[in-house]
């Protein structure tokens, strides 16, 4: 049932790429868990602080589009810094990626889709169930898809991107028709912000960039299918490239239609924000039932549920792949890069992917206890595992930049410089616990412990 070292060549084409790079940006589980987070900081200029998130995470696009051009491997967050930076360096970004972000990356969204799940449920039925209950059906079915091959993870991700950009466009187009004669300029512009300093107005974007530099967390998917994809050096960064780019502007263009909906005003935005994280119904549902009507919001609900789960599945395969290539570096024990002799997945990395995002759930749980009933802890996890994971998310693209930075010409230079700068600040506003930086100092201690304590066992050079 199984083998060494061979994932299914030449799987993948461009499309598939692409809805891979989608389904990690998982937009419709973006808007509907992050657009409180971006309006509590930068009110009605939430577009701007959007708009030029867009512009400064294509930056640091740019670092991953310009090393995948050259390098091609399952594990690509290690091989593009080992290859420029050194073996080491790249060990402790193939760590920080796998481990630290991706592991707990999969158990927030889990949480998620939990948390969100139980926020769908009272929308439609206006009955509270227990979220903990739907905690598993993600870690579940991902494992069982990708356990059957890349192919079934990218018709998975095809029809779930397909459906939930078409609800999202329909309640734009909608929005926009319905308020049309409240259309203006003001969340374009630092006014929005309500504060009457530069420092303020600067501050409150700042704060709407970090948040929204979250909705594209996952964008960088497709390029451990480096070794599945057809013509990876090409279709890799083009794909990763125009994902990214649509994403963004539907996110502009959803953003400015929440806004159109509940108003320009302080007070109405903080109404929103208030009733998004309390135990009541999620605005944003009973924004797409307004529009769309019951049969719409249960479309969207569905949607939203099954963008948690396309996020979580193309993570999945992304943390897999990244074990798998690790451990075909001799970086990690050897039985990681077993593959199915039929399916061609990495079978044994993703069993360890999956056993270990359970184990970062029940961590994060146990930290959250003090949070009082059920859903309250349940956001709190989520909260609390998306918010450290964002971190080593940063740090890891932080390596990439400097690895592009290394090997670019002026221009890739000054554009990798301008994306460490951004990473630079969201890592300063993000470090709001003391503990996360603790976990942090700790885990790469441990990181570089592990490095060479196991580096003569599995034949490391440095």
């Amino acid at each position: 049932m199984a083998e060494k070292n061979n994932l299914s060549k030449n799987s993948v084409t461009f499309l598939g790429d692409f809805f891979n790079s989608l389904a990690g940006q998982a937009p419709t589980y973006s808007i509907a868990g992050g657009t409180a987070y971006i309006l509590s900081t930068s009110y009605a200029s939430s577009p701007l602080a959007m708009l030029i998130t867009l512009i400064g995470i294509l930056t640091i696009v740019y670092s991953v589009i310009f090393l995948s051009k050259r390098y091609a491997h399952s594990a690509s967050f290690y091989y593009y810094v080992s290859n420029t930076l050194g073996t080491l360096p790249g060990y402790i970004n193939g760590i920080i990626y796998t481990i630290f972000y991706s592991i707990i990356g999969l158990g927030s969204i889990s949480i998620a889709f939990a948390y969100l799940g139980f926020e769908a449920i009272y929308a439609l039925t206006g009955i509270k169930i227990n979220p903990v209950f739907l905690l598993i059906i993600p870690v579940l079915l991902a494992y069982i898809i990708a356990y059957l091959g890349i192919k079934p993870s990218i018709r998975s991700e095809y029809i779930v991107s397909i459906i939930e950009i078409t609800i999202l466009l329909i309640f734009i187009i909608f929005s926009f028709a319905y308020n049309a004669k409240n259309m203006s300029l003001i969340p374009f512009t630092l006014k929005g912000t309500f504060s009457s300093s530069l420092i303020g107005k600067l501050a409150a974007i700042s704060g709407g960039l970090i948040f929204s530099i979250t909705y594209f967390m996952g964008f960088e998917v497709s390029t451990q299918l480096g070794e599945e994809s057809k013509e990876p050096n090409k279709n890799i960064p083009n794909s990763t490239f125009i994902s990214t780019l649509i994403m963004g502007i539907l996110y502009i263009l959803s953003t400015y239609a929440i806004l159109l909906n509940i108003g320009y005003s302080y007070n109405s935005i903080d109404n929103f924000v208030s009733q998004a994280q309390g135990e009541g119904v999620n605005p944003v549902f009973l924004l797409m039932r307004k529009y769309l009507g019951l049969f719409g919001l249960t479309i969207f609900s569905i949607i939203t549920l099954i963008s948690v789960f396309g996020c979580y599945l193309a993570t999945l395969n992304a943390t897999s792949r990244m074990i798998y290539g690790m451990s075909k570096e001799g970086l990690m024990p050897s039985k990681l890069k077993v593959t199915h002799k039929k399916f061609k997945s990495p079978i044994n990395a993703l069993t360890v992917s999956t056993l270990m995002s359970i184990i970062a759930i029940i961590i994060f749980y146990l930290i959250s206890l003090n949070s009082g009933n059920l859903i309250n802890l349940t956001y709190n996890a989520m909260e609390r595992a998306y918010a450290i994971d964002s971190l080593y998310y940063v740090i890891s693209l932080a390596l990439i930049s400097v690895s592009s930075f290394l090997i670019s010409k002026i221009i890739g230079k000054i554009i990798s410089i301008i994306g460490l700068a951004i990473l630079a600040i969201t890592f300063y506003y993000s470090i709001i616990n003391i503990y996360y930086l603790v976990a942090l100092i700790l885990s790469f201690i441990l990181t570089i412990l592990a490095y060479f304590l196991f580096k003569n066992k599995y034949q490391i050079k440095i």
